[in-house]
C-alpha cells in the first residue's frame, strides 16, 4: 500500500505517475515484460479476484458472440497479429510447463512434512485452470449454482406420488388412491386412467361452507373408509416436531352438507384419524380423546390437562419413541381402540419465552412450560388403554363413562412381569386380530437394552397382557448396548398362505448383528418360525408393510450397499423367495430416464390391497417415479420421469458427486464418505481446494446416501466469488452410524463424543494428503447432534479443523431429553465418568480455532441451555475466535421470521473471513475487536446480497473518502485495474478502447492496482462485483458488460453528449447494433 494512502489519478495520453520505491505489481511487471494481452495468463502471487475478471472479459468480447463482433474486430486490428498470437501462445505454453514442473517438485511429499507456519503467512496461489483464450466449445457457457439460485434450480426437480386407499366394499379393486383433479375430489384407479369416482366439487364445498368458515381454503383432506365424508383442515399451527393443532370440518358427499367436526373447540383439534372402516372418527381435544359416528360424540377421556396426555403422545413420547403424535390405534373392525395415557406429573418442566417481535400489541414475552425429563429425571408414567365405543346408548353428547354398560367403558390393560413404573417405556402397539380382541405390545426399561413382548386379550373379563419374548443385551454374553427401537411388527392372519396354521405376525429382529425380517407364528411364539431374511445387511425400519390381500410383505434394504436402499418383495409361505423391485431390468421401461438412471437409491410404496407399488428413484441422478403391478410385469405408469428439469439443469455446470471409502482413526475399519466436487474440477489441477466437512453423526443415522441433493453444499462449491478460495465438501460418516450393522453402531454406547469426532479427524487427514487440497483450509460444520460433533471436532483436533461452525448444538448430554441420551449413554448415576467426558469443557482449544454458533431461542428439543452454557465457558476463558448468533423464537429448525436464509449467509461469511483472518500473516485479532472496524474482501456473493451480515464492513472510511473524491471531482473516471495507458486487465482494457471509440479524449483512471483497500472497496461503493468501473458526472453507469452494451445501443453516445464528455461527435452509425 502507499505510504499515506496516496492514490494517483492518470490520464490518458499523460505519463503514468507512481510514487517512488513503491512495489511493482506482479501482474503489472509481467505485461511490461511479455507486452502480451494475455498477461494474466502468467504464474504469481495470488491475484484474488483478477482471473474470472478476465474470464468475463473473453466471454464477452468472444468472437462467437454477434453482440460485440464489431469491438472484437476493431480490438484485434489495433492488437493483434497472427506472429503476435503464436509468440503469445508459446511463450505461455512455456511458462506453464515450468510452473507444473516446479508444483510437482514442491507437492512431493506428504502435507505433514510441509512448513505448514509459512502456510499461514502466505497462502497456496489460486492457479488459473484455463487459459483466457476460449475456442468454440473449449470452455463451459454454462451457468453455476448460486446461493440466489440453488433453491429454484432445486424446485425444478418434481417428485409424485399416490395416496393409495381402500375400496369400501369389493377389496379385490385394489390400486385406488385420492387425489384432486380438475376440482374434483375424486377416487382413481391407478392401472385404469378411464375408471374414477367423484366425491365432490371444490365449489359445493366453498359453497356450503359459507356460513361457517371464511375463507374456505383446505389445507389438507382425506376421506373416511367408506367414502360417505371428507374430512377438511381449513387452519393448521405447529406444536411441536410431528404434532399441530387445527380446525376442522366434515363434508357429507350424499347430503352435501357441511358440519364442524365438535360443536365445541373446534379450533383446538390436536389429531384426528378415521377408522378403518365405515365413518367413526376420533379425535384430541384439550389432550381428552374423543370419538363421533357424525351421529354421536362421546369423550372417552375426562382428565386430559397439562401434564396428562390421552391418545396424543407428550413431547418426548412424540420426539423419541412413536415420531408421531398419535398414541391410539384403532382395532381393524373399527370396533373398539386402543390408546396409551402418559402422566408428566412426575417429569419437571423447562420454561422458555417466544418474545412476539411482530406483534406490536403485545409487549411481554410469552411463557411456555413443557415437561421435559433431562438425562436421569423422572419419565412419563405410562398405562394402556381399550375402549370400545358404544353409540347405540345415551344422548348425541356423552361421555364413555356414562353408558350402563359397563363393556363399553375404559379399561386398563395390566402386564405381568412388568418393569418399574419410572422404567417403563412403551414403544410398539400393535393388533393382531382381523377383529379386536388380541393386542400385541413392546416395553423397553429405560436405558433401552431390554425389551418384553406381550400379548393382551382385550375381552373385558381378561385384560391381562402375557409376557411371550423378551432379549437383554446385558445378560448371556451381550454387549450391554442398547436395542433399536423399530417399526410395530405386521399382522398376518393364518388364512394368508396355506403353510401358516395360526395367526402370525411379521417383526424385525437382530440376527448375527443385522436387522432382519423374522415370522413370528402362533402370536404368541417366544422364537421365529422362520426368517425371511438374511445376511450382512439390514431391512430399514419403517419400510415394512404388508397390503390386505397379500402373501408377501414388502420392504427396503441395504442388501446392495449401505448407501443404497433398495425395493424387495418376500413371500410369506414356507421356502418364500426375495424379489428385487428395484432396480427395473434394463430396457423394460418406455421412459429412456428410467431405463437410464436404475443404479442408486430407491423407495417404494404399496397399494392398500398391495398388488401395485410406487417405485420411487431418488438418486444419484435425478429422481423418477413409477407405478408397477405385481399381477402384470408389463404395465408401468409413469407419474414423473423429470425429462423437463434434465432439459433445464442441462445449462448448469452442477458439482460432481464422489463416494468413497475412508479409514477409521484406528486404521481397522471403512467409513463410507461422499465428496463434492466444484464444476470443473481437476484432480491434477494446480488449485488448492478448502475442505468442508458436513457431519451429523448420531447414533443409528446416516448422511451419506446416493439420494440425489442441491442444496447450500452445492452453491458453495459452485462458487466463484472468491476464486483463490475454492471448496470441496466431505461427509463421511464413522463410528456408530446407521446401517452397518450392530458392531459398527454400538460401538460408541457409553462414550458418545469419542470416536465420532475422532473419525471425522481422521478423514479430514484423509484429504490433508491430497495433493489438490490445502491442509491448512479445513472446516467442519453440523446441526444439532451435528452441531455436537462439531465442537467435540474442534476440542478435540483444533490442529486439523481451524473453523468450526455449530447449529443448535448439544454442549452437554444431562441438558438432553432421557429416553434419546440415556439409550446410548444409560444415565448419569450410573455413568458419571461418560457424561462427565462427553461434555465440551476444554476452552483452550477453542482459542487456536475459529467458532461460530448458532441458536433458536425457542428450540423445545436441544434448548438453548446448550449454547449459553458453552458460550459461558468460552467468555470466562476470553476465548477470541468465536461468534454467536441467535434466532428470535426459532424452535431446532430456524424458521422463524424467515431467518433460514441468514443462517446460511452467516456461514458463508464466516468460512471466507475466518480463513482469511487465519492466513492472513498481518492479521491481528486482538487488534480488532470490534468487527466493524475490520477491512476484508469479501465474496462476491456476500456483497451482492443485501442480507449479509451487517456487522462486518469491507471498505475503510479511507477507502470511501477516496473514491469519493475522484468521483466528485472528475466528469468522467474510471477505476480500473492499470492506467488508461496502459490497462492492466482485458475488461480495463475494452473499457478504454469503447470510450476512446467514442471520441473520449479525456479518461481519468484509478489505479486499483496500486491500493488493495481502493480494490476491494470499489466494489462495496456501490455493491458492484467487478473492476472496472465507470462513473460519469458523478453517477455509476457499469462495469465492462454494461459499457458494451450501451454501446451496441447507441445509449452510451447519448449519455456522452447529453453530458457534455465528448468533444467531437463520431459517425453515429458506428456505435448502434441489431
Amino acid at each position: 500500500m502507499p505510504s499515506g494512502g496516496r492514490v494517483e489519478y492518470t490520464r490518458l495520453g499523460q505519463g503514468q505517475s507512481r510514487e517512488d520505491g513503491a512495489a511493482v505489481d506482479i501482474e503489472r511487471e509481467q505485461s511490461q515484460n511479455m507486452r502480451a494481452e494475455y498477461s494474466e495468463l502468467e504464474v504469481g502471487e495470488p491475484r484474488e479476484f483478477g482471473e474470472d475478471d478476465d474470464v468475463r472479459y473473453y466471454e464477452e468480447f468472444s468472437t462467437y458472440d454477434p453482440r460485440a463482433s464489431k469491438s472484437q474486430q476493431v480490438w484485434k486490428r489495433k492488437r493483434f497479429s497472427l506472429v503476435h498470437i503464436c509468440m503469445v501462445a508459446v511463450g505461455c505454453l512455456g511458462l506453464y510447463a515450468v510452473a507444473a514442473m516446479l508444483w510437482n517438485t514442491m507437492s512431493d511429499g506428504s502435507p505433514s512434512s510441509r512448513d505448514d507456519s509459512q502456510k499461514d503467512e502466505q497462502p497456496v496461489p489460486s492457479l488459473p485452470v484455463t487459459t483466457p483464450y476460449i475456442p468454440p466449445g473449449g470452455r463451459s457457457r454454462k451457468k453455476l449454482l448460486t446461493y440466489d439460485n440453488v433453491g429454484s434450480v432445486g424446485s425444478l426437480v418434481e417428485t409424485k406420488s399416490l395416496d393409495w386407499i381402500s375400496h369400501p366394499t369389493d377389496s379385490s379393486i385394489d390400486g385406488l388412491y385420492r387425489e384432486l383433479r380438475n376440482g374434483i375430489f375424486t377416487v382413481l384407479k391407478a392401472d385404469n386412467e378411464t375408471w374414477e369416482h367423484p366425491l365432490a366439487s371444490l365449489e359445493d364445498i366453498v359453497k356450503s361452507s359459507a356460513d361457517l368458515y371464511s375463507p374456505f381454503i383446505p389445507l389438507s383432506w382425506s376421506v373416511s373408509a367408506d367414502w360417505e365424508y371428507l374430512l377438511f383442515n381449513v387452519h393448521s399451527e405447529r406444536v411441536w416436531r410431528h404434532s399441530v393443532r387445527g380446525t376442522y370440518f366434515l363434508y357429507n358427499t350424499r347430503e352435501r352438507t357441511m358440519i364442524p367436526l365438535t360443536s365445541s373447540g373446534n379450533d383446538r383439534i390436536q389429531r384426528v384419524e378415521w377408522a378403518p372402516v365405515g365413518h367413526r372418527l376420533l379425535f384430541v381435544r384439550d389432550n381428552d380423546l374423543f370419538v363421533t359416528d357424525m351421529m354421536h360424540e362421546i369423550q372417552v377421556t375426562v382428565d386430559g390437562s397439562d401434564s396428562v396426555f390421552n391418545g396424543l403422545a407428550d413431547w418426548v413420547y412424540e420426539e423419541e419413541v412413536l415420531g408421531s403424535g398419535a398414541s391410539s390405534w384403532w382395532a381393524p373392525d373399527g370396533l373398539a381402540l386402543a390408546y396409551l395415557r402418559l402422566d408428566d406429573s412426575p417429569v419437571p418442566t423447562f420454561q422458555y419465552q417466544l418474545y412476539n417481535p411482530t406483534n406490536r400489541s403485545q409487549v411481554y414475552p410469552t411463557d411456555i412450560r413443557l415437561h421435559y425429563p433431562k438425562a436421569g429425571a423422572p419419565n412419563p408414567r405410562v398405562s394402556l388403554y381399550v375402549y370400545q365405543p358404544g353409540f347405540d346408548v345415551g344422548p348425541p353428547t356423552s361421555k364413555a363413562s356414562d353408558n350402563p354398560d359397563t363393556s363399553f367403558h375404559v379399561h386398563e390393560i395390566k402386564f405381568d412381569e412388568s418393569f418399574a413404573p419410572d422404567d417403563t417405556v412403551v414403544v410398539n402397539v400393535a393388533w393382531m386380530s382381523e377383529t379386536h380382541d388380541r393386542l400385541l405390545v413392546r416395553v423397553m426399561n429405560r436405558v433401552q437394552d431390554h425389551f418384553k413382548v406381550y400379548i393382551a386379550d382385550t375381552d373385558p373379563s381378561k385384560l391381562k397382557a402375557t409376557m411371550v419374548r423378551e432379549q437383554s443385551t446385558t445378560e448371556d454374553g451381550g454387549d450391554g448396548a442398547w436395542i433399536e427401537i423399530v417399526q410395530a411388527p405386521i399382522y398376518v392372519p393364518a388364512r394368508t398362505v396355506d403353510s401358516l396354521t395360526a395367526d402370525a405376525y411379521v417383526d424385525i429382529v437382530e440376527r448375527n448383528g443385522y436387522a432382519h425380517l423374522a415370522l413370528f407364528s402362533p402370536v404368541n411364539a417366544p422364537e421365529p418360525l422362520r426368517w425371511l431374511t438374511e445376511g450382512e445387511f439390514d431391512v430399514v425400519s419403517g419400510s415394512v408393510v404388508r397390503g390386505k390381500n397379500s402373501a408377501s410383505v414388502g420392504f427396503t434394504s441395504t442388501q446392495v450397499s449401505s448407501t443404497e436402499f433398495h425395493a424387495y418383495q418376500v413371500g410369506l409361505e414356507r421356502g418364500g423367495s426375495v424379489s428385487a423391485l428395484s432396480p427395473r431390468p434394463s430396457g423394460s421401461s418406455a421412459s429412456k430416464r428410467i431405463n437410464t438412471d436404475r443404479s442408486g437409491t430407491y423407495a417404494v410404496s404399496f397399494s392398500a390391497g398391495g398388488s401395485m407399488y410406487t417405485l420411487s428413484y431418488r438418486g444419484p441422478q435425478l429422481p423418477w417415479q413409477a407405478v408397477y403391478s405385481n399381477a402384470d410385469p408389463k404395465f408401468e405408469r409413469v407419474l414423473s420421469d423429470n425429462e423437463a428439469a434434465e432439459h433445464a439443469l442441462a445449462s448448469y455446470d452442477l458439482p460432481r458427486v464422489e463416494f468413497l471409502q475412508i479409514p477409521t482413526a484406528d486404521g481397522k475399519q471403512q467409513m463410507n464418505a461422499m465428496a463434492t466436487y466444484p464444476p470443473g474440477f481437476d484432480a491434477n489441477a494446480r488449485a488448492r481446494y478448502g475442505v468442508l466437512f458436513r457431519v451429523y453423526g448420531g447414533p443409528n443415522s446416516q448422511l451419506v446416501s446416493r439420494a440425489f441433493t442441491l442444496d447450500w453444499h452445492s452453491a458453495l462449491v459452485s462458487q466463484t466469488d472468491v476464486p483463490d478460495m475454492p471448496w470441496i465438501v466431505v461427509t463421511a460418516d464413522g463410528r456408530g452410524t446407521g446401517y452397518r450393522g450392530r458392531a459398527w453402531r454400538s460401538s460408541v454406547s457409553q462414550q458418545l463424543g469419542i470416536l465420532e469426532p475422532d473419525d471425522q479427524a481422521a478423514a479430514a487427514r484423509f484429504f490433508q494428503q491430497k495433493p489438490f487440497v490445502n491442509p491448512r483450509r479445513i472446516a467442519i460444520w453440523g446441526w444439532s447432534y451435528g452441531g455436537y460433533t462439531t465442537s467435540r471436532a474442534v476440542e478435540r483436533h483444533p490442529d486439523v479443523f481451524r473453523v468450526g461452525m455449530a447449529v443448535a448444538p448439544v454442549t452437554d448430554w444431562r441438558f438432553y431429553d432421557s429416553v434419546y441420551t440415556e439409550r446410548y449413554m444409560k444415565t448419569p448415576q450410573t455413568n458419571p465418568v461418560g457424561y462427565a467426558a462427553s461434555a465440551i469443557s476444554n476452552t483452550t482449544a477453542f482459542a487456536s480455532a475459529r467458532f461460530l454458533v448458532q441458536h433458536g431461542t425457542g428450540d423445545d428439543n436441544v434448548h438453548l441451555q446448550n449454547t449459553l452454557a458453552l458460550v459461558d465457558m468460552l467468555e470466562a476463558a476470553d476465548v477470541p475466535g468465536f461468534e454467536m448468533a441467535v434466532y428470535t423464537d426459532s424452535d431446532h429448525s430456524i424458521y422463524t421470521h424467515g431467518v433460514r436464509p441468514a443462517l446460511y449467509n452467516r456461514m458463508t461469511n464466516f468460512l471466507f473471513r475466518s480463513f482469511h483472518e487465519l492466513e492472513n500473516k498481518n492479521f491481528d485479532f486482538w487488534r480488532h475487536r470490534d468487527p466493524n472496524s475490520i477491512s476484508l474482501p469479501a465474496s462476491r456473493m456476500a456483497l451482492a446480497q443485501p442480507s449479509r451480515i451487517a456487522s462486518v464492513r469491507f471498505i475503510t472510511d479511507r477507502a470511501r473518502s477516496t473514491i469519493d473524491d475522484a468521483v466528485k471531482q472528475n466528469d468522467l473516471v474510471v477505476f480500473m485495474k492499470g492506467t488508461p495507458n496502459e490497462p492492466m486487465c482485458g475488461f480495463s482494457r475494452a473499457v478504454i478502447q469503447v470510450l476512446q471509440m467514442h471520441g473520449v479524449d479525456e479518461i481519468v483512471g484509478v489505479d486499483c492496482l496500486q491500493d488493495p483497500e481502493i480494490r476491494e472497496g470499489i466494489k462495496e461503493y456501490t455493491e458492484w462485483p467487478t473492476i472496472p468501473q465507470v462513473y460519469v458526472k458523478g453517477e455509476f453507469i457499469g462495469g465492462c458488460d454494461v459499457l458494451v452494451q450501451m454501446h451496441q445501443s447507441g445509449e452510451l453516445h447519448e449519455l456522452l453528449i447529453k453530458e457534455g464528455i465528448l468533444k467531437a461527435e463520431p459517425d453515429a452509425e458506428e456505435f448502434k447494433r441489431d
